[in-house]
């Protein structure tokens, strides 16, 4: 049993950790009873391995008031583990959650399944598929509705399926307006890139043209400096000479 690695319940979970742990057993039987290794009629038995102390203590309370059958039949325990660790005011809340389901930012996807889910506090709109149908309906965006009403359907599961299609529609749409726009914008930065590049290139070419005065000009005083300094040595140098001689 151990080998399962299933949580204890304690009782202090809360209504919604109560529902998530008994899914979560129940979902471990049926592949275990599916493999042939957990008949039916033990689940009961070794669903009490996995109570904690206060959850026992009530489940030992409980069986005193069943009959043989009812100690081993699973639906009976489904039903009052329910009653005592999932109260009507959190039944109540998950109805008025299901009846005032809105699309709104949820995908076509996200919106059905948490429909389907929420439907299971409300069996008796879950048992009318025109009920169904008609609540799923109302609940999904505004600009879908005139698209998928004009297709017929049936129940809420169709209507889905054509949703899905809408919404497809719709992505490819927004996929081929974004590469439109990315083709635009390159076009456009090329553009400038071209129209940006004659102002450089005369700039630099002025940048460059005034280098190259002032080179030729710093280079033509610095010969004339060093022109002169010879010519003033020789010039000394013969009136040098010509006193001496």
């Amino acid at each position: 049993m151990y080998n399962l690695k299933l949580d204890k319940f304690h009782g202090h979970e809360g209504p919604e950790g109560a529902e998530r742990w008994l899914e979560h057993i129940e979902k471990t039987f049926r592949v275990l009873h599916n493999q042939g290794n957990l008949p039916v009629e033990r689940w009961v038995e070794t669903t009490s391995w996995f109570l904690g102390t206060e959850s026992a203590s009530w489940w030992e309370h409980e069986l005193r008031s069943l009959t043989p059958a009812e100690r081993i039949d699973w639906n009976v325990f489904t039903r009052l583990f329910k009653r005592r660790f999932v109260p009507p005011e959190y039944i109540d809340r998950k109805k008025q959650e299901f009846t005032d389901l809105k699309q709104r930012k949820m995908t076509a996807n996200e919106y059905y399944r948490k429909f389907t889910d929420l439907s299971r506090y409300h069996p008796d709109i879950n048992s009318n598929p025109a009920e169904m149908l008609r609540l799923f309906r109302g609940g999904t965006k505004k600009r879908w509705h005139s698209m998928a009403t004009t297709t017929p359907c049936e129940s809420y599961q169709e209507f889905y399926e054509i949703l899905l299609r809408i919404e497809d529609s719709e992505n490819m749409s927004s996929d081929s307006d974004e590469e439109r726009n990315d083709g635009k914008q390159k076009i456009e930065d090329k553009g400038k890139g071209q129209t940006s590049l004659g102002p450089r290139q005369t700039q630099n070419f002025k940048k460059g043209g005034a280098s190259s005065s002032s080179s030729s000009g710093s280079f033509s005083a610095s010969g004339q400096g060093r022109g002169n300094r010879f010519a003033g040595r020789a010039r000394g140098q013969r009136q040098g000479n010509g006193g001496r001689g």
